[in-house]
């Protein structure tokens, strides 16, 4: 029996063998007792499967390029072919193709910022929370990341029993050294200007995904936010610098328009389940792990410190994609965001908020973006109570813990020269952009900040205003390597009218693969 069982899987194995001549040795084994129901079922299976790899009968066999791997369709990566496996009890399983894809960018600018300027109140106390800030002596040169830190990225991606099934990892690199200390931003702290530095790896990005055309996904790990999440990918100098805070001892990455237009979106340990497109639309919903309302500019001193998390974080989207001609397309998208801070003992560093104590933070965003011909325009948009400024929930509460409205906006244009004999070559062919930007974000004061309640603190130093204008031009010299410049004005306005306002220019390059 077991020679006989030998033989048939020789015969099994074999795809060059005559698919009629293996059927009938099967059905011999069978009925002389050699193989059980289930074993003959299960090798005919697997017969039916390899006649089906090796093609049609009588057929010649097909003949590979004898290569395991072959190139994918896009990025850089290769594809493991699916296959039929036989498992020890005989089973089969069908593994479908593995994709395995690698994707990175390289990316430094040379940045030069000029000596603020300072007025009013700022020459007293400064800005609380001001992103224009830095030396009023000395100008700041260095050479550092962009908006978007180098980075490496592996992703795979299959399907099996039906489901598309994907992982993705992305270590992300700053170049520059990095402090370490207290400051709970870690590596996208400010930097350290020092010998024998270290710079930082920021592994900031690890999920999966499940899913089906007809349900939708599920992703699960850590990712950037919905809420700002397109506010920062639709924003231009997420291929530039834009306000090179720190520029004299840099961290991880530049501003960009972060607390400028926009607050950051954040990456966070989720659970977000996508819709199925319809007709250009999706809708996306999440659980999010939750974040601190916090004040990292003065430890607690202007603002309220919330860090109990007994609820998770939500955050939900509406997304449109359509092409609505074959040069015009639409995006466009709304989000909202909403966690309940909670005051642990601890928290009260001041003698206005009460362990237990809450406040909900809030806020909604949105935007469009048009791309026709070689025009992109984006307008975007938030605002949100106790949804705070620059990063999610800074500064979002005064010290007695009620919450802080905050508002922000941002327009932006570029235009990218197509083909024209009007144009030097160079210059044409999708190659050279130029574009530039203008927003604002606004932290309003309450009535425990102004003074005017009993046992109020008056603040006159904490930030109301953030700004800049930024202009840039880019050249793709390959489908890799592009170069962007960009002048930056940017603006820190206090509470009393005090403010900082410094110029920089960067110039570099992004290699994207």
């Amino acid at each position: 029996m077991a020679m006989a069982g030998l033989m048939a899987s020789v015969f099994v194995g074999s795809v060059a063998a005559r698919a009629d001549t293996t059927d009938e040795l099967l059905d011999q084994l069978k009925a002389k007792g050699v193989l059980t129901k289930g074993e003959y079922s299960k090798l005919k299976q697997r017969h039916a499967a390899e006649t089906s790899k090796a093609g049609p009968r009588g057929a010649a066999p097909v003949v590979g390029n004898g290569r395991y791997l072959t190139a994918l369709d896009k990025g850089v990566g290769f594809r493991i072919p699916g296959q039929q496996i036989v498992t020890k009890d005989n089973g089969v399983v069908s593994v479908g193709d593995v994709d395995v894809k690698l994707t990175g960018a390289l990316i430094f600018f040379g940045a030069e910022t000029f000596k603020n300027n300072v007025s009013g109140t700022a020459l007293v106390g400064g800005v609380t929370g001001g992103l224009s800030g830095g030396s009023t002596v000395n100008n700041a040169n260095s050479i550092r990341s962009g908006l978007l830190p180098s980075n490496v990225v592996l992703s795979l991606a299959t399907n099996q029993m039906g489901w598309d099934l994907g992982f993705t990892v992305g270590a992300y690199f700053g170049g520059n050294n990095v402090f370490v200390g207290s400051d709970p931003r870690n590596a996208n702290a400010g930097g350290s200007a020092f010998a024998l530095g270290t710079p930082g790896i920021d592994l900031r990005q690890v999920f999966g995904t499940i899913g089906t055309p007809e349900l939708g996904s599920l992703k699960i790990g850590r990712d950037l936010g919905l809420f700002g999440g397109q506010a920062i990918l639709n924003d231009f100098t997420l291929f530039g610098v834009g306000t090179a805070a720190g520029n004299a001892a840099p961290g991880n990455t530049a501003l960009g328009r972060i607390g400028l237009g926009y607050v950051y979106a954040d990456w966070i340990p989720q659970i977000t389940y996508t819709t199925p497109g319809w007709n250009g639309f999706t809708a996306s919903v999440g659980l999010f792990s939750p974040l601190a309302a916090t004040d990292i500019f003065t430890g607690g001193l202007t603002s309220g410190v919330m860090t109990a998390h007994d609820q998770p974080q939500f955050q939900g989207q509406i997304k449109y994609v359509g092409q609505l001609a074959p040069d015009f397309k639409l995006t466009a998208w709304v989000d909202g965001i909403t966690q309940l801070q909670r005051a642990e003992v601890g928290d009260s560093v001041t003698a206005f908020i009460s362990a237990g104590s809450h406040t909900r933070s809030s806020g909604v965003d949105g935007g469009a973006r048009v791309d026709w011909n070689g025009f992109s325009v984006v307008g975007y948009g938030y605002w949100g109570s106790a949804l705070g400024t620059t990063g999610l929930f800074w500064q979002a509460l005064s010290p007695d813990g009620q919450a802080r409205k905050s508002s922000g906006w941002y327009a932006e244009a570029e235009y990218t020269f197509g083909s024209s004999p009007y144009l030097p070559g160079f210059l044409g062919g999708d190659r050279f952009t130029i574009g530039g930007s203008f927003g604002q974000s606004f932290l309003q004061a309450n009535s425990f900040d102004t003074g005017t309640v009993f046992g109020a603190v008056y603040e006159p130093f904490l930030l109301h205003t953030n700004q800049s204008a930024i202009g840039f031009v880019r050249y793709k010299l390959t489908d890799w390597v592009a170069f962007q410049a960009e002048f930056i004005n940017s603006k820190s306005i206090n509470q009393s009218g005090g403010s900082f306002t410094t110029n920089a220019v960067v110039g570099g390059t992004t290699f994207f693969f």
